[in-house]
């Protein structure tokens, strides 16, 4: 099955390797530009360069941003203004039992996993919910 996403923007988070890299690809391959994120611009840069090594000619470029904080969701934003499809890949977690993870390592699972997908999602223009 062939998806065309010619003419629509793509966001990745959490590209720079593994299943969101993957996804960066497949999503090239139907034609989306495509903006990859790491937390570093070596990172960033790198998977940009990877997807574009597996789509000859894709639309791709890396961004920057820690979407943990609220730092980098703005700074995200601000490069990336305008999304069509954004796909949360970033995600982090941790081996340990549940019951013996302490409350600052659940705010970090919380800020990753959870509110850097709200920072990330687009916003509607003013006057539209």
């Amino acid at each position: 099955m062939q998806i065309d996403l010619d003419g629509r923007t793509a966001l990745v988070t959490g590209s720079a390797q593994g299943i969101g890299l993957a996804i960066a690809r497949t999503l090239a391959d139907c034609g989306a530009s495509v903006v990859v994120n790491g937390r570093s611009d070596e990172t960033s840069q790198r998977a940009a360069a990877d997807v574009r090594a597996h789509v000859p000619g894709a639309d791709v470029r890396g961004v920057a941003a820690d979407l943990a904080t609220d730092d980098g969701a703005a700074a995200l934003l601000e490069a990336v203004p305008g999304v069509d499809v954004l796909v949360n890949n970033l995600g982090i977690f941790s081996s340990a039992d549940p019951l013996e993870i302490d409350d600052a390592e659940w705010r970090r699972f919380f800020e990753v996993d959870v509110l850097a997908g709200v920072r990330a999602s687009p916003r509607p223009p003013q006057g539209r919910a």
